[in-house]
């Protein structure tokens, strides 16, 4: 899912909603993201001009939001809101930050077996629920499909009552993941949807829907009469993908049924692969910013006070005088009363002044010494050899099942972010110092005093939070096992010894003049930024310790790094501006624009500037990558 700011052809509202910006476009539907009047945020999908002239659509596309309306749970989006009758009819659904599928792979490629597991737990999940409440819903595909940060999602639209209704309607978008019944035109039924999720699965796995084929009827022919090629279709997987794309409706399982065989409804956070929870993180910034930059409403003219009725006006008088007649009545009693009688009374009241006064000294009272430092801030993770530390982490062995791992098989060497990773043996082990962790559950343990916050058993993910940091981020350690290997031993023995050694972790030699100890954000002027792509959040998003990022109508990042996939590049083609050598990227990508400076021809340190915009504004990326780096390079101090 990508977001863009509001252009000047989108409305600024719909409905009761702000809208902040555009999100892909989704078969029939434009997306845009949208405030409500609370501030909650939300997709507004507005039809396309061409479904308008279907002389049911807006008929059907009320009963589709209302029947959306009767589904909850984790795993399926909420449609909160919807107006038919609009000129351009539209649906809103609460927003979760995602990538959809189809987006996911084909950027980063088909997914590994654990996280296609979380995601056919999670789509079998969401499909009990809405055949639970009596419905089908037609339109499971890939780009109905969201990755979000606590699972995967199934979109709203395209439910429809589960009356026994041809399918043989409107067909939005691919029809790669059509059931046999809906290919030949005759009654769906929740089997459908089972078969959809088959081959939902194989294209996450296998990274091609296993009916394509180059046309429309031949794609037709062979989900109704063809079986599926699986072949890019990882063995642990085959069995539960090929019974749900068996012909006969009958014989496929139900989602229940898929639940039991998976071993329960999924868990949070979802594995998905870093690249994709990095998308998840951007978008959810992004989010954030607009938000936070978008004008607030003006507030509706206060009403000119009104006079008070004046029976209400003689009840306040009366009740002051009935309150003075008592207070003169309690002083007359209290002369009146016998010595003994009034020590009783004072006795009671120093009593319950003093429990007053001990609730408002407990109220009031200075907190109590700082709690001690539990991580290192960002400063301090900058400064620290990752390879030396995990080195240290590892110790002799892992205790990895079924048989500890010797480190002296694996190898080790640095990321290109200053972390470290070792391998061998099919583990890998992760070190990320200064790296987001809101992926991860809030589920914590302790060590020596030190909260370590515990990812899902399936992302196997630790994090020691830096102290104070926004958004979090902190030493994030991973470790990644065969398919065959279930659970994560070996992760919570890592993360300890890390927790246990943080306050001697080994610094790095000879990084003085290292870019590792620069802050990024403080490399970049806001007005620049400002005016290079629009007025933006008074404060950048730190996306991790070596890299800065704007949002406004592109948006801008500056990543410092050991080294740089472009300026290690022989081939990359330069330029020379101003004496200034700068490494330019081959253009694969029309909608980001990089441009690199390497700091030193010694040493492999590098600087990228990305820009992100639409793909009709690549020469204005690029020309705002080069002007910003520019800057940055000139902010350096000196080596």
């Amino acid at each position: 899912m990508t977001l863009h700011p509001r252009g000047p052809a989108e409305p600024a509202t719909i409905g009761r909603y702000r809208v902040l910006g555009t999100l892909d476009s989704a078969a029939g539907f434009h997306e845009l993201l949208a405030a409500a009047p609370d501030d909650t945020l939300v997709v507004v999908r507005r039809a396309a001009a061409e479904l308008l002239g279907e002389p049911d659509f807006r008929v059907r596309m009320r009963h589709t939001a209302v029947a959306a309306m009767r589904v909850s749970g984790a795993n399926n989006t909420t449609v909160i809101d919807v107006d038919a009758d609009a000129e351009r009819p539209w649906i809103a659904s609460a927003f979760v930050p995602g990538v959809r599928l189809d987006r996911a792979v084909a950027e980063h490629g088909p997914l590994p077996v654990p996280a296609v597991r979380a995601l056919a737990s999670a789509m079998a999940a969401a499909l009990r629920t809405i055949h639970a409440a009596g419905l089908v819903h037609q339109r499971l595909r890939a780009d109905a499909v969201l990755l979000a940060a606590d699972g995967g999602r199934l979109g709203d639209l395209g439910i429809t009552p589960a009356t026994g209704a041809s399918s043989t309607g409107t067909l939005l978008g691919t029809p790669d993941f059509l059931s046999p019944e809906q290919a030949v035109g005759v009654a769906v039924t929740p089997a459908s949807d089972v078969f959809a999720l088959g081959s939902v699965l194989a294209f996450a796995a296998g990274g091609v829907a296993p009916f394509a084929a180059a046309s429309v009827p031949y794609t037709l022919f062979n989900i109704a009469q063809r079986e599926p090629d699986l072949s890019r279709v990882p063995e642990p997987l085959t069995e539960l993908i090929a019974a749900c794309l068996r012909k006969d409706p009958a014989a496929r399982p139900t989602p229940a049924q898929i639940l039991d065989y998976l071993g329960g409804p999924p868990s949070a956070p979802a594995p998905w692969p870093v690249p994709v929870r990095d998308d998840i993180g951007r978008l959810r910034d992004a989010a954030t910013v607009l938000l936070a930059a978008a004008p607030p409403i003006e507030p509706p003219p206060s009403p000119p006070a009104r006079p008070l009725p004046e029976a209400l006006v003689g009840f306040g008088r009366a009740a002051l005088e009935r309150g003075g007649r008592a207070a003169r009545y309690g002083r007359s009693r209290w002369h009146a009363a016998s010595v003994v009688a009034r020590g009783v009374l004072a006795g009671g009241l120093a009593v319950l002044l003093l429990v007053l006064g001990g609730v408002a000294y407990a109220v009031t009272r200075p907190a109590a010494e700082p709690a001690p430092v539990t991580g290192l801030s960002l400063d301090q993770l900058r400064r620290i050899d990752a390879c030396a530390w995990l080195t240290s982490a590892l110790g002799a062995e892992v205790p990895v099942g079924p048989a500890p791992l010797a480190a002296a098989d694996l190898t080790l060497r640095p990321t290109s972010t200053w972390g470290c990773v070792a391998t061998g043996k099919q583990y890998i082990f992760g070190l990320a110092l200064g790296e987001r962790d809101e992926y991860l559950t809030p589920n914590v343990t302790v060590v020596d005093g030190v909260p370590v916050i515990d990812g899902s058993e399936a992302a196997c993910s630790r994090a020691i939070a830096s102290p104070g940091a926004d958004p979090p981020t902190g030493i994030v350690v991973t470790m990644s096992s065969p398919s065959e290997v279930e659970g994560c031993a070996g992760i919570d023995y890592l993360a300890a010894n890390i927790a246990r050694s943080m306050t001697t972790a080994p610094r790095a030699e000879n990084r003085d003049s290292s870019l590792a100890l620069l802050d990024p954000c403080a490399l970049l002027d806001h007005d620049l930024v400002a005016a290079k792509i629009g007025r933006t959040a008074e404060r950048p998003t730190i996306a991790d310790a070596h890299t800065c990022q704007w949002d406004a109508r592109v948006r801008l990042s500056v990543q410092l790094l050991r080294t740089s996939s472009l300026t290690s590049d022989d081939d990359a083609p330069t330029t020379v501006t101003d004496g200034l050598r700068i490494y330019l990227d081959k253009g694969t990508s029309s909608a980001i624009c990089t441009r690199a400076y390497r700091a030193s021809d010694a040493e492999e340190e590098s600087i990228e500037v990305s820009v992100h915009g639409a793909t009709s504004m690549r020469e204005e990326s690029c020309a705002i990558a080069t002007e910003v780096l520019r800057q940055v390079v000139s902010e350096l101090p000196a080596r």
